[in-house]
């Protein structure tokens, strides 16, 4: 099984391992998930409301939040994915679920609703440092099956984490953490 083992995620010393574990389900052929209907309109209302955003905040401009509240539809989908995918264990699966839960709801410590596409910045937070815990248990494979995104999935994770300190402020990253280190 090839995995993500983390010495410490937040300083990218991240290396990948050959285990000999097996699957769960090595016998089962692998399945493509495809992405359900409420879920594809979720993310394309998602990117299309992110992008729009940040072309009248931006104009050419790059803005440096910008390519963080772009992940948000990636993120979401992989979480959604992993929930549905019967190879994924309980725990990371429960971790999933958090993410999930805490994208689409509207009470959260930046609300979409009160501060647009920026309000995803704790989502996405959220989600790479529970990814950074789900790399551990969950085969690399099928991570990266389930993987929209156009950057590599770890550098992705590992830069997030490198500035989520400059994404939000301290008391939000700390309830952040908290929230996951509960489950």
């Amino acid at each position: 099984m090839n995995k993500w083992d983390k010495k410490s995620s937040v300083e990218g010393e991240w290396r990948q391992v050959e285990t000999t574990e097996q699957p769960q389900d090595q016998a089962e052929e692998t399945q493509l998930i495809v992405l359900e209907k409420e879920h594809e309109r979720f993310y394309d209302k998602l990117r299309k409301k992110v992008e729009e955003f940040l072309k009248k905040q931006t104009g050419d401009k790059s803005d440096a939040a910008a390519q963080y509240i772009l992940l948000a539809p990636d993120l979401f989908v992989l979480f959604a994915r992993l929930l549905q995918d019967k190879r994924v264990p309980l725990k990371p699966k429960a971790l999933a679920g958090v993410v999930v839960a805490y994208f689409i709801s509207p009470i959260d410590l930046m609300p979409e609703a009160l501060l647009g596409p920026i309000g995803f910045i704790d989502d996405i937070v959220l989600a790479a440092y529970a990814l950074s815990r789900i790399m551990n248990e969950v085969d690399k494979h099928i991570l990266l099956e389930h993987w929209n995104g156009e950057a590599d999935l770890l550098e992705t994770v590992q830069d997030v984490l490198k500035k989520a300190e400059d994404l939000v402020d301290n008391k939000v990253l700390g309830t952040l953490k908290n929230m996951l280190n509960k489950k």
